[in-house]
């Protein structure tokens, strides 16, 4: 017998290479996670839709393979899958299908699938025209999970999916050479993804893998400073099912004339503490969502700043749980969510902000109240949604809103006037009379007093006189809306000491009866300079309500 060569003490032992691991694809794995141990909330959401994407898949009929959740409770998760199950799901989850989409022109390099006339009626007019359009052909993910939550609107059509389609399509999978999983089940191409996944989790789950921006939100193949993304594999396939879950909106902007315009989406990832409760429910919460539309999009989806998003879904998930236990457990079954803003530009897909939303329950409650309150003017709704996310009093910023913002918007605007008055009667409405008036009372009561009063002196009009007469109520509508936009322009233009000489020469000029007490207090606010924003704040919004 011959023994092996000794080797040196600097030559490197020479080690067989490893032989392949042999597994049998039809044995299930045992596949746990723990809800503790996951990184992201991407992750924990995905933990979250990889259940409801399984408890969907069992209702179907004809599936193959062995994929069911052994157990499940607040903290973790057991998944018993064997390949065909992890084909049938992934086949499951990027279904997609062939559809016939109307243009008005025609795709760059792509010829049309056909040329139809259709007539379209003028919103303005009301007359019809005759337009050309012409047919494509395209591929459109089927997201059975979503359409089975969508209840669709009156006119049959199922927004909420629609919405859902569009984000993917155009953004978490923008970049065409993304789209493979969905447009090779569209062209019933063979496809081994679930089972590629599968063999990967059997043989090293716990190998490092590449992370692209496919998966996770904001991901880069390197950052700046060169280091790239990685994941564990393990826990890169939970990454497959978050789009499940994520809540969809639709952030607008504005523009110095008024008009509105979609800046991306906003997506709202919950960031999971109780995941079966969070699984029991989310079914529920997706199916009290309005499913009426706003032009094309679902109307609760609109949104006036990213970070709302958050919030909506804070109140949302709430209201289910306060309505069925009868009070809030919120804070036990959901962590925060994190918001994040994307927009296309051009062919990129960028990732304009982030936003890890943690509200209190106060700021559930305001927002709640805002959105009862039913802002029409988008200027004044993105101002005191603001101060909800920010935590700031709600009349704070609308000094410089209104100096800033141009008068159209403002206080000659309709809507802007009438929440004006909603907000201040909504303060009023809190409030009791007497001593327990606030600032807002006293400054609302008192910039009413000169409104009207220098109305009468002016003009010789009363409400009192012309009441019942038509023509007179609309002169003294006129007048009255005169005077306060007189005095609107004044203030605004005014801040500081000369805000308050104004404010007291000539708001004050008009006599208006207020017990001493209050009549210091609004001294102390005029005097205090933490104080005088306050007013002409309140100032500006109270001529605005009148």
């Amino acid at each position: 017998m011959t023994s092996a060569p000794a080797t040196g003490p600097d030559e490197p032992v020479k080690k067989k290479s490893a032989a392949k691991v042999k597994v049998d694809p039809t044995a299930p794995l045992h596949l746990r996670w723990e809800l503790h141990d996951l990184p992201t909330s991407q992750h924990k959401a995905g933990l979250a839709g990889l259940a409801l994407s399984v408890r969907f898949l069992a209702r179907k009929t004809g599936r193959k393979g062995v994929c069911e959740i052994e157990a499940i409770d607040d903290h973790s998760l057991t998944l018993l899958v064997n390949s065909d199950g992890m084909q049938s799901l992934f086949d499951d989850i990027y279904a997609a299908e062939h559809v016939d989409v109307l243009v008005k022109a025609k795709w760059k390099d792509v010829e049309p699938r056909d040329e139809i006339s259709v007539e379209v009626k003028d919103d303005k007019t009301g007359k019809t025209r005759t337009e050309k359009r012409f047919v494509y052909s395209k591929v459109q993910p089927v997201g059975g999970l979503l359409a089975d939550q969508d209840k669709g609107a009156a006119n049959g059509t199922k927004y909420w999916l629609k919405l859902w389609q569009e984000l993917v399509w155009t953004s978490l999978r923008g970049v065409p050479a993304t789209r493979e999983p969905y447009n090779a089940r569209a062209e019933s191409r063979i496809v081994t993804d679930g089972a590629d996944a599968w063999l990967e989790l059997a043989t090293k789950p716990l190998a490092t893998v590449a992370l692209p921006s496919t998966y996770a939100l904001g991901a880069q193949a390197m950052n700046a400073e060169n280091v790239a993304f990685k994941d564990i594999a393990r826990l890169r396939l939970l990454l497959h099912f978050w789009p499940f879950v994520v809540a969809i909106y639709v952030p607008q902007t504005i523009d110095r004339d008024g008009k509105r315009a979609n800046a991306g989406y906003a997506l709202a990832v919950p960031d999971v503490a109780r995941l079966q409760a969070f699984v029991d429910d989310c079914d529920a919460i997706a199916r009290e969502r309005n499913p009426e539309p706003q032009g094309y999009v679902p109307r609760d989806a609109i949104i006036d700043m990213a970070a709302e998003a958050g919030l909506d879904v804070v109140r949302r998930s709430e209201a289910l749980i306060a309505g069925r236990q009868g009070s809030s457990q919120l804070r036990f079954w959901l962590t925060a969510v994190d918001v994040f803003h994307i927009e296309k530009d051009g062919n990129n897909i960028r990732l304009r902000n982030i936003a890890r939303v943690m509200p209190s329950r106060q700021m559930v409650d305001e927002y709640a109240l805002v959105r009862r309150a039913e802002f029409w003017s988008p200027v004044f709704r993105h101002q005191r949604i603001a101060n909800v996310v920010n935590e700031q009093p709600w009349w704070f910023g609308y000094g410089r809103l209104c100096a800033v913002t141009p008068q159209g918007l403002t206080i000659d605007n309709k809507f802007f006037r009438r929440d004006a008055r909603v907000a201040m009667k909504e303060t009023e409405m809190k409030q009791e009379t007497g001593q327990d008036l606030s600032i807002e009372h006293l400054v609302y009561r008192r910039v009413q007093a000169y409104v009207l009063g220098k109305t009468e002196r002016k003009y010789d009009l009363t409400w009192g006189t012309a009441k019942g007469n038509p023509a007179k109520e609309e002169e003294f509508g006129k007048r009255k809306e005169k005077v306060a936009k007189e005095a609107f322009l004044a203030v605004r233009s005014r801040t500081g000491a000369d805000f308050v000489s104004y404010f007291t020469s000539t708001i004050c000029s008009v006599p208006h009866h207020v017990g001493e007490p209050k009549f210091l207090e609004l001294a102390r606010a005029l005097l205090d300079p933490k104080d005088v924003e306050k007013v002409r704040s309140l100032t500006l919004l109270a001529l605005s309500a009148i």
